[in-house]
């Protein structure tokens, strides 16, 4: 007998193998409630009709043939990422990354009017805040600061200092290609050489006697204080009078920890304040005329630079100190403009990867199976999975021929996982790995109808999985549910849609995004895009694989959860 139960839709999809049994005997009840529309013994797909007796099986297939190995990105796409890096992080076993980063500018506001009489004076400031991603964990009291954790830095960030240089950019990025102009421009991760640092167009302009804003550049996690001064420096009581007790001092803007950098006065009071107007009309002009700002980091004479954050530097702007009056007679006035570094942006990445690492990528098995798998983010390397082995030579469908037997026993998918165990060489694990359709490069179906979240961001999606279990601080496995791509893969009757697909596999830096991003050279990597969120992260992760030497109890696992008719 075939009912339709309106109320069971979706139940049956949430199912796990260990608990379905008890269900089973409780469906009667529930048939009780329905209509019966029919009399077959059809078997239907996660969330449909469903067979309410004793006359089927729950059953575990945990034998399909499996190929996975590693493939080396090359140089990827990396302009206008929504996160970017920098720094350099030195990882145990993958070894140094090295990421650079360049920006536009624009003007908060367009054709500025600074005044007839312009100029910086002795007591103004130019200065640079780039906000880095935080948490407050105490508030002080009074004018002493708040207290703040640093998150998205990577390395030693409590100890390491870097050599940071901040120059004027002297090449143009542009919105879309110069030889197709209806196609997008991309640039590249390893253009820095080319296109920035053979057109530089200023002398480092972070060149201040701070040694902390320059050779010896710190991812510094204290709060930003400013405090009221009367516009020559000196510092404002309650009261409004001047005081030299640091007690009585009044705040007057508090910043999360960012980057504090003082800039060239002179420099900016030539290429802004003085600017033809001509260039100030928009930020289109603007751009052209003042190309934006290149930040380059290096290692410095102390033996520690391994620091590298993750930065919205769409958040980031510099604030112009100037002092202007319309006629020589007239008293000047203290006044403030803001450029935003809002705009095209490129980030770039330098690596000197390990011998050991770069042995695995060169002597990979790929098409074959590989004992351990290597996902690494920035330009590093992806995982790409083939389910159910090959298809028999004989028919030539291309439909391997484990799919095929699944297909033709009219079975009920209630559950698929991939778990993948961590191999520990001292490498920092990413948070979240993500599986996808490499062959369409987009994401699973399991990835597009979670819509599950969590008060942490980066925990989103937790039912698709992909989340790094950790047991006794030691890093174990990932678990990533693909139930809906499977049971597409062997219900669906639109050929164009339940192919079996290569599946990809990339660290991410963000779980919410599953855009793709370009590859320069696509014949290396064997595909035309990768996640965008693979780019943005600096991490890697081992996994043992499933060659016949791996670990047996560590191999890679895809456990298909169904049921079938008896």
């Amino acid at each position: 007998m075939k009912f339709t139960l309106v109320s069971l839709k979706n139940i049956f999809y949430k199912l796990r193998y260990n608990y379905m049994k008890k269900i089973v005997s409780n469906i009667a009840i529930l048939l009780s409630i329905a209509t019966i529309v029919s009399c077959d013994k059809d078997f239907n797909t996660i969330g449909s009709e469903v067979i309410g007796d004793d006359h089927f099986d729950f059953l575990i297939k945990d034998d399909v043939t499996l190929s996975a190995y590693t493939k080396r990105t090359g140089a990827v796409q990396s302009n206008n990422l929504p996160i970017n890096s920098l720094g350099i992080y030195v990882d145990r076993y993958f070894g140094t990354t090295k990421s650079t980063f360049v920006s536009q500018l624009e003007l908060n506001s367009i054709a500025p009017y600074f005044g007839n009489i312009r100029e910086i004076q002795s007591t103004d400031s130019i200065y640079l805040y780039v906000p880095y991603f935080s948490e407050q964990t105490a508030t002080g009291s009074g004018i002493e600061p708040n207290t703040f954790e640093l998150k998205s830095v990577y390395g030693d960030s409590d100890n390491a200092t870097l050599d940071l240089k901040i120059f004027e950019n002297g090449y143009f990025l542009r919105n879309y290609n110069a030889v197709d102009p209806s196609v997008s421009q991309k640039y590249y991760s390893d253009e820095k050489t080319s296109l920035i640092e053979n057109n530089l167009a200023s002398a480092q302009l972070n060149d201040g006697s701070n040694l902390s804003e320059n050779t010896q550049f710190k991812f510094n996690k204290e709060e930003i204080i400013i405090y009221k001064t009367n516009g020559s420096g000196a510092y404002l009581d309650s009261n409004g009078a001047v005081t030299t007790d640091d007690s009585k001092r009044v705040v007057k803007e508090r910043l999360a920890p960012g980057m504090w950098i003082n800039l060239n006065k002179s420099f900016f009071e030539t290429k802004v304040l003085n600017a033809p107007d001509s260039k100030l009309i928009n930020n289109n002009l603007f751009k052209e005329y003042f190309k934006g700002l290149y930040f380059q980091v290096d290692a410095n004479s102390s033996g520690n630079s391994n620091a590298l954050a993750l930065l919205d530097f769409s958040k980031a702007y510099i604030t112009m100190q100037y002092h202007t009056k319309e006629a020589a007679t007239d008293e000047f006035k203290k006044k403030t403009f803001k450029l935003n570094l809002k705009g095209n942006t490129i980030n770039f990445f330098e690596n000197t990867f390990s011998s050991e690492y770069n042995d695995e990528l060169t002597n990979t098995n790929a098409p074959n199976t590989d004992e351990f798998l290597y996902p690494k983010g920035g330009d590093g390397s992806v995982v790409f999975i083939d389910l159910f082995g090959d298809d028999d030579a004989g028919d030539d469908d291309l439909i391997p021929e484990e799919l095929e037997e699944l297909r033709s026993q009219n079975i009920l998918i209630n559950d698929a996982y991939l778990t993948f165990y961590v191999k520990n060489e001292e490498q920092k694990n990413s948070t979240r790995i993500f599986l996808y359709d490499a062959t369409n490069n987009i994401p699973i179906l399991d990835y597009i109808f979670d819509s599950s979240t969590a008060t942490d961001p980066a925990n989103n999606k937790f039912s698709y999985g992909g989340i790094l279990e950790v047991v006794e601080n030691v890093d174990t496995k990932y678990k990533i549910r693909l139930s809906s791509h499977i049971n597409n893969l062997i219900k669906g009757t639109d050929p164009d849609t339940n192919k079996n697909v290569r599946l990809g596999l990339s660290v991410t830096q963000n779980i919410n995004n599953g855009n793709r991003y370009g590859i320069k050279d696509p014949t290396l990597f064997g595909n035309t895009n990768l996640p965008i969120g693979s780019i943005m992260s600096p991490l890697g992760t081992i996994l043992y694989g499933n060659h016949p030497s791996t670990d047996p109890s560590k191999k890679m696992k895809f456990e298909i959860y169904y049921t079938k008719p008896n």
